[in-house]
């Protein structure tokens, strides 16, 4: 028998996402609350600029889809980012407001900032894909391919693909570029993109296409609102949830200007799990936004959920590693930890001996009412402080409040849990959704009533590093390395033992809250008062009083 040897090349090592498959459904849940805009999709105008000019190229004879109209196209894409970080250094404003996540603008801001008065930009400096001075971006098609395509394809605004590609549809698209090209020096600006060539007179000139100016067009800002809230030709049932949450937060930024209080993705997801405001007042809601604020409070719920077990997967992998230390199994791992004296300390705080219903009961005499989610001992702030002491240097004080704040906060959402077939109200998953994603509302229902029931705190811990935590993960990490050939294990096994790769920080999702916040700027929805807080515009304000008119 011929019998024949190869190497075989081991798969990549990556850093991966979601270890525990724990944030699932938070993103699955957050994703249908805000459709047409995404975590990639920042600014309002790019919305408006990329149909814009895809048809300006169109009209001036640029058709076939080949490497002079994609470096004609990078050209623009650089050009409108200079003029943003142009007239943000001029400004002298707020950089965010201006040039805040335009594409490239790492690259770009220092160009602008240092263009001397009579001197110019070679646009090829920086927009080449071979041979630049410093590429402004990697993907051929700039921030459209890497960020907005599938977006503005799924708003019927641009059609087509970066391999064969981009079009502008006649009805969405050429409107949108209409709307735009009324309200700049569209004609100075491509002719910029042909001598690829600007000055700092010129980006001076084309200032009214820094984002910050978009709520001048009068026209473009018209489209973009309805099309940002369902509004006229883009009314879609489907797209009503984006529309919704939209108006919540504007509804909630007038309440917190009102209490001198931050708006931020961690007072909105506060607000929503607590349906309370920062001084502990209920926060009230329009008949028309109950069902979209409930399933933000199910995202919030998952959310808390999966920064608790993040923090106990990091301390048992943190300790493991600091040990130095091998074994062949999770459970031998979970014993060793166990017997830590910061695992004993944390245990100690809420009462190893006692089972899980007893801690959950006894939670009355230590736990704050939901409404008074400020308070340092809320699970609001016990998340927030899990993921604050992951990102600090090893040490076995942090280890045990890590172990004490997460325990604390599932027996805080065991307390003040539904049942556990209301957990996440009327969100539909796919059937068999959960198969994938072990760790959710639903499971931890159900193991609340049954399986930690009757255990000690002390067994539901090492129940919860074992199962939820080191076995999970090896779980995900296989799956991911079958499907996507990656290897993401933060620990794996080895001839040695297990083996700890990397110790992942407890991380929230970003639930595309700031996304959503600076669209709503950019079209004029919020607006900065004296004092420096962002509250409702008269635009704004007529918007939340729209309800889910068409």
């Amino acid at each position: 028998m011929e019998v024949s040897t190869a190497w075989v090349k081991p798969p990549p090592q990556v850093g991966g996402l979601d270890h525990l498959a724990v944030q699932a459904p938070c993103i699955n849940i957050y994703g249908r609350l805000l459709p047409g805009i995404t975590n990639v999709t920042d600014r309002a105008r790019y919305y408006s600029f990329y149909p814009w000019l895809i048809c300006a190229f169109d009209q001036r004879g640029f058709t076939t889809y080949n490497d002079e109209f994609i470096e004609r196209f990078r050209r623009a894409d650089c050009l409108f980012t200079l003029i943003a970080e142009r007239h943000a250094a001029l400004s002298m404003g707020d950089h965010e407001d201006h040039a805040g996540a335009m594409v490239g603008s790492n690259t770009l801001a220092a160009v602008a900032r240092d263009l001397a008065d009579g001197a110019s930009i070679k646009l090829s400096d920086y927009s080449l894909r071979q041979g630049a001075k410093a590429r402004y971006f990697k993907n051929k098609l700039g921030g459209l391919g890497q960020y907005y395509l599938g977006v503005l394809r799924e708003l019927s605004i641009l059609d087509g693909d970066t391999a064969n590609g981009v079009k502008y549809t006649r009805q969405v698209g050429q409107a949108m570029a209409e709307h735009l090209e009324a309200g700049f020096n569209s004609g100075l600006f491509l002719a910029a993109v042909e001598a690829d060539s600007v000055s700092r007179t010129e980006l001076d000139a084309l200032s009214s296409l820094c984002p910050c100016r978009l709520a001048e067009n009068a026209g473009e800002q018209e489209i973009l609102t309805s099309l940002f809230f369902v509004r006229d030709t883009f009314y879609d049932v489907e797209a009503l949830p984006r529309r919704r949450t939209l108006q919540t937060i504007l509804q909630l930024s007038s309440l917190l200007r009102d209490q001198n209080h931050e708006l931020s993705e961690l007072t909105f997801r506060a607000c929503a799990y607590s349906d309370s405001l920062p001084d502990g007042t209920r926060w009230p809601t329009p008949e028309t936004l109950v069902g979209n604020r409930a399933k933000w409070t199910a995202y919030a719920r998952n959310e808390y959920l999966s920064i608790a077990t993040q923090g106990l997967f990091f301390a048992v992998l943190d300790g493991y590693q600091e040990a130095g230390l091998r074994f062949d199994s999770s459970a031998q791992i979970a014993d060793w930890f166990l017997e830590q004296k910061e695992v004993g300390n944390a245990l100690a705080e809420i009462g190893a001996d006692q089972t899980f219903t007893s801690s959950v009961a006894g939670a009355k005499s230590w736990l704050p009412d939901l409404s008074e989610w400020t308070n340092s001992i809320h699970e609001v702030q016990l998340v927030e402080r899990i993921a604050q002491l992951s990102r600090q240097p090893k040490s076995a004080e942090n280890r045990r409040d890590i172990i004490s704040a997460s325990l604390r906060t599932l027996i805080a959402l065991a307390q003040r849990s539904e049942t556990e077939d209301k957990v996440y109200g009327d969100l539909v998953f796919d059937e068999g959704y959960f198969r994938s994603y072990p760790i959710n509302l639903q499971s931890f229902g159900f193991h609340r009533t049954n399986t930690w029931s009757v255990l000690t705190m002390r067994e539901a811990l090492r129940w919860l590093l074992v199962h939820w935590g080191m076995e999970v993960h090896l779980r995900v990490a296989l799956r991911k390395l079958r499907g996507q050939s990656q290897s993401t294990f933060r620990i794996r096994p080895s001839d040695r033992g297990l083996e700890v790769i990397d110790v992942p920080r407890a991380v929230h999702t970003r639930p595309r809250f700031n996304q959503a916040i600076r669209i709503l700027k950019d079209i004029g929805a919020l607006e900065r008062d004296d004092s420096g807080q962002w509250h409702p515009s008269d635009l704004g304000r007529s918007i939340v009083e729209l309800g889910d008119a068409a």
